[in-house]
């Protein structure tokens, strides 16, 4: 059943992506006869915008659309608006361009990433206006709506109660993303290969998704409600409910919606003897059936699966590989920490070298002294928006956010502790790479590392 569930799920997504390739080059042919030879046209519009509001280095981002075309706008005024508001604006349109990153390997086909959200056009906004004639917002994102306005008062409520940088990062891991951190402190987290803990990245979502679920199973476990088939479901809803409010909360965003997905197939879909490879496959499978252009062209998506399989297929080997060594005086939860690591990087590590050409080499020290702080901040950080406990929390916390900046700041300046590769290198380690994980792959079928 398994076998015949996964084929189909590969003939389905692979239609899907041959029609959403039609859909595209049908757009981009009509963008060519648009704009002939021109790069920039003018254009005046009545805009309404579709998404969050981003305001950083001075200028200001959002989604927006008017009768024809779905537009990624920038303005370089900071503008007093919000989702669902219509604006009549002026500028330039053009179409996205391949950006070509120098001495890496890759180039990021940014049309296509755009047009995983229906996106053809960016629109630099010379001048604006807010105007009242709006059309009605409908009925879900008159609730999406709601959440963001409470995701701004949070958000307002942290960058009360702590200084910056630590605001930045509190409100990052629990609600906000990296919109908050200065490109300073981003260069500097994704050099000690940071970055994935520092936004409300999959790993994060996923903590806070267990917690939502263990706080569930607890109630259900003190209120003694009996285990039967319709406590089980209203259980599971209950906690859709939930982890659907925190989505809308956050804005959303591709590794927040995939932790929903992954989460919605594990209550509802999934055993839980269901082999993780395979689950894993699946949910990979069904979200390509759904925005192909998400799965082949976003990156976060990418990295997403090379840590998760990673995860699945050699965290249990570096376990054991630790355990069975001279290294098993280490204790259990820095040896999980170390197997963890080194498991997500076993495909992390060449996609990151064919994207940005470029290694930390104390990947390994900053994941072990930093990773077991981070859920103490967003514990902390939750807690700190508590009137009685806040100021506790937040004194605790500060000296937690405190040590994270001093670890990160030394393990950056470390001598030949962040690497960057040319294109000639970069494929030569790349190869070389390839052809061990070859042979590690053909010896873990025979090896039994307690022998």
């Amino acid at each position: 059943m398994k076998f015949y569930i996964f084929i189909t799920l590969i003939i389905i997504s692979s239609l899907a992506t041959y029609r959403s390739y039609n859909i595209f080059n049908g757009k981009q042919k009509n963008l060519v006869e648009k704009f002939l030879e021109k790069k920039l046209l003018k254009l005046e519009t009545i805009v309404q915008i579709k998404s969050e509001i981003s305001n950083s280095n001075f200028k200001t981002t959002f989604i927006g659309e008017d009768e024809d075309y779905k537009y990624k706008v920038t303005s370089s005024e900071i503008l007093d608006i919000t989702f669902g508001d219509c604006l009549k604006v002026s500028g330039n349109i053009s179409r996205p361009e391949i950006k070509k990153s120098g001495e890496t390997l890759y180039n990021f086909p940014y049309t296509e990433y755009l047009a995983k959200d229906n996106i053809y056009l960016m629109y630099k906004v010379v001048s604006s206006e807010k105007i009242s004639e709006c059309p009605t917002l409908s009925h879900y994102e008159k609730v999406k709506l709601f959440f963001l306005n409470q995701k701004i008062n949070i958000t307002k409520i942290f960058l009360q109660k702590y200084d910056q940088p630590y605001a930045g990062l509190v409100a990052g891991v629990l609600i906000a993303g990296k919109g908050l951190m200065n490109p300073e402190t981003l260069e500097i987290f994704k050099k000690v290969s940071l970055s994935h803990v520092i936004v409300l990245s999959g790993s994060n979502v996923s903590i806070i998704i267990f917690n939502i679920k263990y706080i569930f199973d607890s109630i259900f476990i003190i209120v003694k409600i009996r285990e039967n088939l319709l406590s089980e479901i209203i259980r599971k809803f209950l906690i859709l409910i939930s982890i659907t409010s925190f989505v809308l909360l956050t804005g959303g965003g591709a590794p927040i919606y995939r932790a929903f997905f992954s989460s919605f197939c594990a209550l509802v879909i999934f055993k839980k003897d269901t082999d993780q490879f395979y689950a894993l496959t699946i949910v990979v499978l069904i979200m390509t059936i759904i925005n192909p252009f998400g799965s082949i062209y976003d990156p976060s998506f990418h990295l997403t699966c090379c840590a998760t399989y990673g995860l699945i297929l050699f965290s249990k080997y570096f376990n054991q590989l630790i355990i069975y060594s001279w290294m098993n005086f280490i204790p259990n939860f820095i040896r999980e920490i170390i197997s963890v690591t080194l498991a997500t990087q076993v495909f992390v590590f060449p996609y990151i070298i064919f994207m940005s050409g470029s290694f930390s080499t104390v990947f390994l020290l900053s994941n072990i002294l930093v990773l077991p702080l981070i859920p103490f901040i967003m514990l902390f950080g939750f807690l700190s928006l508590f009137p009685i406990i806040g100021g506790l929390c937040i004194l605790v916390n500060n000296l937690i956010l405190k040590t994270i900046f001093y670890l990160v700041k030394v393990m950056s300046e470390i001598p030949g502790g962040y690497i960057v590769f040319d294109k000639k290198l970069s494929l030569v380690i790349l190869l070389g790479y390839s052809l061990v994980l070859i042979l590690l792959i053909g010896r873990l079928r025979n090896v039994d590392l307690s022998k």
